[in-house]
């Protein structure tokens, strides 16, 4: 009898887990609007502008901008200039090296400070690089978005 009920609900486990399954079906990875990890050969040689930085739009007048070269990135950070190396996989993964920077104060325009922290900041904890919409997104490990970059001289 002992057993006879095991087998019940060992039955009922696995048919009700198959149900779920089939109410919430894993996202397919293959979804043409899903955004799409970049490759080193998809970025080298790419110029960018940060837009959005730690969820915020950069404001107008305050420029930053991202350079990914053979191995080295740089750009404008909001107030000064930066360099730091980089490197990607092919399953999206990034990683940029230190970030070296000039060492000037911006008063204007406002927030180039904030911005330029951000983009730091964002350079510091990227773990991967997505493209969707023509836009580049830095996330952190855990798919946080950091950074939101379009091609420079778009909007």
């Amino acid at each position: 009898m002992r057993q006879v009920a095991f087998v019940l609900l060992a039955a009922l486990g696995i048919t009700g887990c198959a149900a779920q399954a089939q109410r919430n079906p894993a996202p397919n990875p293959t979804d043409a609007a899903a955004p799409t990890s970049a490759s080193v050969g998809d970025l080298r040689g790419t110029d960018w502008r940060v837009i959005e930085v730690e969820g915020t739009a950069v404001p107008g007048g305050v420029i930053a901008t991202l350079r990914l070269g053979d191995g080295r990135a740089s750009g404008k950070a909001g107030c000064n200039a930066y360099g730091a190396s980089w490197e990607t996989s092919a399953d999206g993964g990034i990683h940029f090296g230190q970030t070296m920077s000039t060492k000037m104060a911006c008063l204007e325009p406002a927030g180039a400070m904030q911005v330029e922290r951000g983009v730091f900041d964002a350079l510091q904890h990227a773990a991967r690089v997505l493209r969707a919409d023509g836009k580049l997104v830095l996330l952190d490990a855990s798919g946080q978005p950091l950074a939101t970059l379009v091609p420079e001289g778009g909007t």
